[in-house]
């Protein structure tokens, strides 16, 4: 491993000015799981790493107007074991707990999770179908995006070079809303994901009229998409078998398109039909429930 500058700031302004001030190829050190086995394999080779382990004010998971908000050190653990997550985001309860192993889990960290940018990332199906923000942070100020929108391919984002990740928020769901993640990996628990879908349903007070559907797809491009045309089948209409079916083949359609002719096809063709059946049959029967 080769040798390189190593700070670890105790604040964020700190870690700002830090991140500004220095020269070279700078890389943010969050949870590691990542970064560090990168560094060793030397696939890169940074001349400063800023470490962002004992910077105060960037883990922590709250409510506040109506929207929920995660310091981007927060770990995949912190999220899981979070009442409020549990009750008011199930998708990104169960998109963090399907990812790696328990010790993983307690180092990963949710903001590296997303500037990672990997087409099977976990948690960003799920905060995308949360419709989640991010806040990146430099010394000039402050900029704000969708989760989606600062993707930019395989490991890229439009971060700049001084910013940051310190927050994702999203407006809490409504109560007539059902929430759910459901993945496939090659080997369960310690598996990354070769497909996943992430699915919001809220339907009109009293009736099973979908008001609105948000679902996303993991694995399947350069980064996880919104299925839109998949969500206009059900938007406006009485969630029915019938409709999941139909949303169902809209779904498996827009993985074929854009998965191409890769020999993984046959196999995800399938399989997305598999866990989008499962997910959205779950969630009709929550919804029936309710």
């Amino acid at each position: 491993m080769q040798e390189f500058k190593y700070f670890a700031p105790s604040d964020i302004n700190q870690a700002l000015k830090i991140l500004d001030s220095v020269k070279g190829d700078k890389r943010i050190l969050a949870g590691g799981t990542d970064l560090v086995i990168a560094i060793r394999e030397r696939k890169i080779n940074p001349e400063v790493v800023i470490d962002l382990k004992n910077t105060q004010n960037l883990n922590y998971i709250k409510q506040e107007n109506g929207y929920i908000k995660i310091g981007s050190m927060s770990t995949f653990t912190d999220v899981i074991e979070s009442e409020l997550i549990k009750r008011k985001a199930r998708v990104l309860h169960e998109s963090c707990y399907s990812m790696g192993s328990p010790q993983i889990r307690n180092w990963a960290t949710i903001g590296g999770n997303i500037i990672n940018a990997s087409p099977a990332t976990d948690s960003v199906p799920a905060l995308m179908v949360l419709d989640a923000t991010v806040k990146l942070e430099s010394v000039s100020g402050i900029r704000e995006f969708k989760v989606q929108d600062i993707l930019k391919g395989i490991n890229k984002t439009n971060l700049n070079e001084n910013e940051i990740l310190t927050e994702i928020s999203f407006k809490i769901p409504s109560e007539n809303t059902v929430t759910g993640f459901r993945k496939l990996g090659r080997r369960a628990a310690l598996s990354i994901a070769r497909i996943s879908i992430a699915c919001l349903i809220e339907v009109e007070e009293n009736t099973m009229r979908c008001r609105d559907a948000r679902i996303a797809l993991g694995a399947v491009a350069k980064n996880p998409i919104r299925a839109t045309s998949a969500e206009e089948v059900l938007i406006g209409k009485d969630i029915s078998q019938k409709l999941i079916d139909d949303c169902v083949e809209v779904i498996s359609e827009i993985a074929v398109k854009n998965i191409g002719n890769r020999p993984s096809l046959p196999f995800k063709r399938q399989s997305i039909k598999g866990i989008s059946r499962e997910l959205l049959n779950r969630l009709y029967m929550e919804l029936w429930s309710n």
